[in-house]
């Protein structure tokens, strides 16, 4: 049974939707103003709410905007219901996030056809989020397995080696074995970094004051971490001719590791997913009314736009075609990050062309000069953001 909440300071139009919508096998609850709205909403959240405009206390409009502030409620189907039929004000309302606008008197036919495409809209969203929920943790238990075994393995074949090892093992094949099971070392470390970040992330999404408390609030340098951040990228995919800077002087307010993450991420994606030889462009700029603005461009096979709108974590496209290593954390993790400073990621793609990402972080200011560089402390701190990538 769907529960509707209906906010009306008229008493006998609020006592007459909710016979009506009792008598169509809806429950329903009632406040007399948006105040006494959102401590129904705060007690129980209903599945629609009726909310009419001019009200004391708190207006329908007020009401709307403090769901919209809270995760929690901002999905809730929201009907006005009013006696305004101004256009301009009509707009304002679905502007703030109203679903529908409806004007008294309303007929029974109108409300309950608003009531219920509301809801079955809903229900249908709810699907698609359960079916995408689903796909990653069918993802999640096909790959995750596999990406952890794999360097383990390695290293416990190294250690084996090592253990069993003889007086007639030479220095070099020592040094290789060690090498070998360093990089898996890095792989493991990287990729349980990112698990972790990930899921404090995902935890802080919907708590304000978590979020807060995981934002840096100096400014770093985004011109220097970036040059050096691409370029070690670059030197590690040998594909230090292929890179391509364009980088203005900027600073930005962000946590180095965060900031780190977020670029490295976005340039190994396009190493990774563009052929040797072909360009990959990134560059940085100071925009007046979006502050720091990162774009990062390959010439690599691309994404369709479904792929695109499907980007999240542990989702890898055409994996088995391509055979390509990896959890699909990378773009669902620069997603995160840039919401967690307010910020926006952009991407277009033509498949078999390439892609380009943009990321606006908002609160930014042009360098203090000779940020071409990382001094020894700054390097050390991006070489244990990184993970000894």
């Amino acid at each position: 049974m769907h529960h509707i909440l209906i906010i009306e300071d008229e008493e006998p139009l609020r006592q007459t939707l909710a016979e009506r919508l009792t008598m169509e096998g809806f429950r329903v609850t009632t406040a007399a103003d948006g105040e006494a709205g959102l401590s129904r909403i705060k007690e129980e959240p209903p599945d629609l709410i009726l909310c009419d405009i001019m009200m004391p206390r708190l207006d329908g409009y007020g009401v709307l905007r403090a769901l919209q502030l809270d995760p929690q409620t901002a999905a809730i189907p929201f009907i006005f219901l009013t006696a305004k039929t101004d256009p301009p004000q009509v707009r304002d309302g679905m502007e703030l996030g109203a679903d529908d606008y409806l004007c008294k008197p309303v007929a029974k036919a109108n409300l309950l056809a608003a009531i219920r495409t509301r809801l079955w809209k809903r229900e249908q969203q709810q699907e698609v989020v359960e079916h995408e929920v689903e796909v990653a943790r069918q993802d999640v238990m096909r790959k995750l397995p596999h990406e952890l075994l794999s360097p383990l393995m390695s290293l416990l074949s190294g250690s084996q080696l090592l253990e069993s090892a003889d007086h007639t093992m030479s220095i070099a094949a020592i040094r290789e074995l060690g090498r070998s099971m360093r990089l898996s070392a890095q792989r493991l470390h990287r990729m349980i970094r990112r698990f972790l970040l990930h899921a404090e992330l995902q935890a802080a999404g919907h708590h304000p004051e978590a979020q807060a408390k995981l934002r840096g609030t100096s400014h770093i340098s985004a011109t220097a971490l970036t040059s050096a951040l691409a370029e070690h990228l670059a030197r590690h995919d040998s594909r230090t001719d292929d890179l391509r800077l364009h980088l203005i002087d900027v600073e930005v307010v962000m946590d180095l590791t965060h900031f780190c993450e977020l670029v490295a991420q976005l340039v190994d994606n396009a190493f990774k997913f563009s052929p040797p030889g072909s360009v990959v462009q990134i560059d940085l700029v100071l925009l007046p009314n979006a502050g720091c603005v990162l774009t990062v461009r390959d010439q690599g096979r691309g994404m369709t736009p479904d792929q695109i709108r499907q980007v999240g974590a542990f989702r890898q496209f055409d994996s088995d075609v391509w055979a390509q290593p990896g959890t699909g954390l990378g773009l669902a993790l620069v997603r995160q990050l840039v919401a967690l400073y307010c910020g926006s990621l952009e991407l277009t793609s033509d498949p078999g062309n390439g892609t380009k990402a943009v990321v606006r972080l908002p609160n930014a200011r042009p360098g203090a000069g000779g940020a071409s560089a990382l001094d020894p402390e700054l390097q050390r701190r991006v070489a244990r953001a990184l993970g000894n990538w």
